[in-house]
């Protein structure tokens, strides 16, 4: 494939994500096949799909914070890796192009955690008499796509 063709994440990639998520399965295999440009695209698609399905099933405002304090910080996270740039270049999408192998694995890890995230949501809304949880999900709300 050439070098200035991206390759977009794909409809069955995404359900591939999403199925491992409803049958509480790792999420890992699948990230390891994806390419860096899929990797990216797949990251914003996971924190849409968890910030979707809280609003589906838990009655409490989204806070992104009780999601990102459970990942590792890039500071903590350079640190471990002893890459010695400017911490913005972790923090930012710079890293993802110019080192995908360390930003890459960083971004599955934090995939990993919006992963047990929505796990939490799914199990939630499911093993309680839905009084944590909004009003049944009807159809009209699409939540894959």
């Amino acid at each position: 494939m050439p070098q200035d063709k991206k390759e977009h994440l794909r409809l069955s990639q995404k359900l591939d994500l999403m199925a491992a998520l409803f049958n509480g399965d790792s999420i890992r295999p699948i990230l390891e096949g994806f390419t860096t440009e899929q990797l990216v695209e797949a990251h914003g698609f996971l924190w849409d799909k968890l910030v979707e399905l809280h609003y589906l099933t838990q009655k409490r405002e989204f806070v992104r914070e009780e999601v990102t304090r459970n990942m590792v910080s890039s500071a903590t996270y350079q640190h471990q890796q002893g890459c010695d740039l400017r911490l913005d270049y972790c923090k930012g999408v710079e890293c993802i192009w110019s080192n995908p192998i360390c930003a890459g694995n960083k971004v599955k890890n934090n995939m990993e955690v919006m992963a047990e995230t929505i796990t939490r949501y799914l199990n939630s809304n499911s093993s309680n008499d839905n009084s944590e949880a909004p009003a049944e999900i009807s159809q009209k709300d699409n939540i894959l796509f």
